[in-house]
């Protein structure tokens, strides 16, 4: 998927969003655990005015682990506590991870390369972005919202939680290995570890992470219309997870397509799944 195209998803994604609010608001169902979460979201975007990719970064990472501890406090249970564990978990390492990476030698150059585009982006366009940003991470943690709602232990939301550690287990060793061999190796692609068969295993983590709100959420709500409010958010991220892992398979062909021994790599492994 194109980046053109992903932003055009984006944009229907957030007015698919919106209307859910709206909708919500109208039938009296937008609770004030609702506003907090929305809060949570505006707060935290409001990092994009710094630069614009810190609210894919920063923000990401600050919201869900203030949104989950928020729903953990509101709506305290076992099953809460333990999903919503989950959320802190892998938003707080995130923030770090981010902010290591963001401070390394390795990662100074492009950095660089990311505050001087900020300089290019007009303050209209940061101010479109941050209002889908809200919506997106006030919807992203909806399926752990209804999840606490009901409070009750279920064989489909246990396996959603199962699938939303293994992805951030999965996510968190993908991040550490590639940034250890970049710490090594700056210029060099990554192809050990997590690596090895699969080009894109933070990719894979990310996506399966949001596998699993799906699967808890659709467990918890007993709607059609409720299903759409779990799944909006989780489902856009799969995509642009997919359509980076895209873009970069794209972007390494084009720098490394006449190395055999990137040829080699490459048959060797699969995009967001392992090649054995």
């Amino acid at each position: 998927m194109k980046a053109n195209a992903i932003r055009i998803v984006f944009g229907v994604f957030c007015l698919v969003m919106l209307g859910l609010m709206i909708w919500r608001l109208v039938g009296g169902v937008w609770t004030p655990l609702n506003w907090g979460m929305f809060a949570v979201a505006a707060v935290s975007c409001v990092l994009i005015f710094v630069n614009f990719v810190y609210v894919f970064n920063y923000s990401y990472g600050l919201c869900v682990a203030l949104n989950s501890a928020l729903i953990w406090l509101v709506l305290p249970s076992p099953v809460t506590a333990l999903m919503a564990s989950v959320g802190i978990i892998y938003g707080a390492r995130l923030f770090w991870f981010t902010w290591k990476r963001m401070h390394s030698t390795s990662y100074a150059e492009k950095k660089e390369g990311i505050d001087k585009a900020d300089g290019y982006v007009p303050k209209p366009i940061k101010v479109t972005i941050y209002i889908q940003c809200v919506l997106l991470h006030t919807f992203h943690l909806m399926a752990l919202y209804f999840v606490a709602l009901n409070a009750i232990f279920t064989p489909a939301v246990l396996t959603g939680i199962a699938i939303m550690a293994a992805g951030t287990l999965i996510e968190a060793v993908a991040d550490g290995q590639k940034q250890a061999a970049k710490e090594q190796s700056p210029k060099d692609l990554v192809t050990s570890g997590l690596y090895a068969r699969c080009r894109h295993p933070n990719y894979s983590g990310e996506i399966l992470l949001h596998v699993g709100l799906i699967v808890a959420g659709l467990a918890s709500v007993a709607n059609a219309a409720d299903a759409v409010v779990v799944t909006v958010a989780p489902l856009y991220i799969i995509l642009l997870m997919i359509s980076e892992a895209l873009r970069v398979d794209e972007l390494h062909e084009t720098k490394y397509g006449d190395s055999e021994a990137y040829s080699l790599y490459r048959q060797n492994s699969g995009s967001l799944l392992p090649k054995i």
